[in-house]
């Protein structure tokens, strides 16, 4: 069983459940128990806000009741009674098309047969170790690296980031796809407290950012399989540039959460941050020093 194999069975487990030597119930389940507290704090928050601006309307008849004070809770009890048909319609369908679409490319573009062999062709791609120079003289890495216990423990950890990176960021795709799929029924009666209208706003297109994840790391994946490619062919003068192009690659599978914020005008700030500063400030922050002295 492959990445993509591994990562489906998860989802499903998470989600739809009845898997496992327990068999237990999925998030679709948890949704069902929750959603009847969520139904209630609907009803409380919409009582309340319709009452305080009717309330003021009577104390105060000539302002204008703004219709839309009534129609928002209704609008929003509607969306928690179809919440799961309306996750569905909204965001997994429109992000399963785009995947299918960018991965059917990936296959089109790389020249593979299905999904297993184009992640075996990623995975050469980025733990790939140049043995030679680009005329297949001289001493390969870990000729070089022989040299120094510390180098060598050093490629060692980048060659195990490399094999693993992209499996961590699907990874954290599905949890945190999992954590906005739960949260959001209760974003929806929140978003009827006076001020935080916006949580909803935040919701949607964070959920939206993350869930573009596994089609811009298909991107990602297609594009360094490219830039394999043509550097395999000729190869590098200096070998150890081999090891450069490979924190590159993985620097930029780190940020793939901060490249799908590119595409929602109000991504999911806590997908990004982490990935996006998890090499790049230690290293402004030792260049910044280097620089002081």
């Amino acid at each position: 069983m492959d990445l993509t194999d591994i990562i489906n069975s998860l989802q499903t487990a998470i989600f739809e459940g009845n898997v496992g030597d327990k068999n237990l119930f999925g998030l679709y389940q948890y949704i069902d128990q929750i959603i009847d507290y969520a139904y209630g704090l609907a009803a409380v928050l919409m009582i309340i806000l319709v009452g305080s601006k009717v309330i003021t309307y009577f104390a105060n008849p000539s302002g204008n009741l703004d219709p839309y004070t009534l129609v928002r809770p209704i609008l929003i009890l509607v969306a928690l009674v179809l919440y799961k048909p309306l996750v569905e319609l909204l965001l997994f369908s429109p992000t399963d098309i785009i995947a299918d679409v960018t991965e059917n490319a990936a296959h089109y573009v790389t020249k593979v047969g299905d999904a297993k062999e184009f992640e075996d062709s990623y995975n050469g791609s980025i733990t790939h170790i140049q043995d030679s120079n680009a005329d297949g003289s001289g001493d390969g890495v870990y000729d070089v690296l022989q040299i120094n216990p510390f180098l060598e423990l050093l490629h060692l950890i980048i060659f195990f980031i490399a094999s693993v990176v992209a499996g961590y960021i699907m990874l954290r795709q599905i949890i945190y796809k999992a954590i906005y799929f739960v949260i959001g029924v209760f974003a929806l009666p929140l978003a009827l407290i006076p001020g935080n209208q916006d949580v909803l706003k935040k919701w949607f297109f964070g959920f939206l950012a993350v869930l573009l994840w596994i089609p811009i790391l298909t991107i990602l994946k297609t594009i360094l399989i490219l830039v394999h490619n043509n550097t395999a062919s000729g190869g590098f003068t200096q070998i150890l540039m081999s090891i450069c192009l490979q924190v590159v690659m993985i620097i930029a599978v780190l940020r793939v959460p901060k490249y799908a914020n590119i595409l929602v005008s109000a991504g999911s700030d806590s997908g990004s941050n982490f990935t996006a500063s998890f090499m790049t400030v230690p290293a402004m922050a030792m260049y910044k020093k280097l620089r002081g002295k």
